[in-house]
């Protein structure tokens, strides 16, 4: 009896389970790419923050949301709401592709439709490609991310790349750093946005936590 209680302590606890939700804070100025008229490149456009909550399903699946608040110079603000799905593809054990689909809804002084309703409340979609390297256990090289975004009813075309580095604190703690470049065009007819032309660069920092 004493034997089989001494064999049956020595058996290891299974591990923990893997985080599955992920929580994130991210906050960025972003900057004019070009001389579009009344701004000048370099100049500050905007601030945002971003609040994010992500899910990670057992088939591969990740589900996310996020709200994001942008204050402009001159007072004026634009918000976004967006859901998405994406699925991530595991290359190799150190390169992980994520294509991902998201839907949206952006208000207030959006500056969208300029002909006719410069703060239209617009909906709008957002096709996503990511690609991370996991360089160390600690360190992930966020290699690209890209987005194409348009919206339903009215031409806004805001294609971004960006790329950037996480470090992971420990198994739940990470904080990352990225920079990021965007094109834009919309209905107008006067340029430089009646075709794709350089809008904004950033640069973010951000944090996130698993549980």
């Amino acid at each position: 009896m004493a034997t089989s209680a001494f064999a049956a302590d020595l058996v290891e606890a299974p591990p923990p389970a893997a985080p599955t939700w992920t929580i994130g804070i991210e906050g960025s100025p972003e900057f004019y790419a070009i001389n579009n008229g009344s701004n000048t490149a370099r100049s500050l456009a905007d601030t945002y923050f971003k609040l994010s909550v992500s899910h990670n399903f057992d088939n591969n699946f990740v589900g996310g949301i996020f709200i994001q608040p942008t204050f402009k110079t001159g007072g004026k603000s634009q918000y976004y709401a967006e859901a998405s799905l994406g699925y991530k593809i595991k290359v190799t054990d150190a390169l992980t592709l994520t294509p991902s689909l998201g839907l949206g809804y952006t208000w207030h002084d959006t500056g969208i439709i300029k002909d006719a309703d410069a703060n239209a409340n617009v909906p709008y979609y957002a096709l996503y490609i990511a690609g991370d390297w996991k360089v160390s256990k600690q360190w992930t090289w966020n290699v690209f991310n890209f987005r194409y975004r348009n919206a339903f009813n009215t031409t806004w075309e805001t294609p971004k790349l960006a790329t950037g580095l996480t470090y992971s604190i420990d198994s739940t703690n990470a904080v990352y750093a990225s920079v990021g470049y965007s094109w834009k065009k919309t209905d107008t007819t006067s340029a430089p946005y009646n075709d794709l032309a350089g809008d904004k660069w950033n640069i973010a920092i951000g944090y996130k936590h698993s549980l």
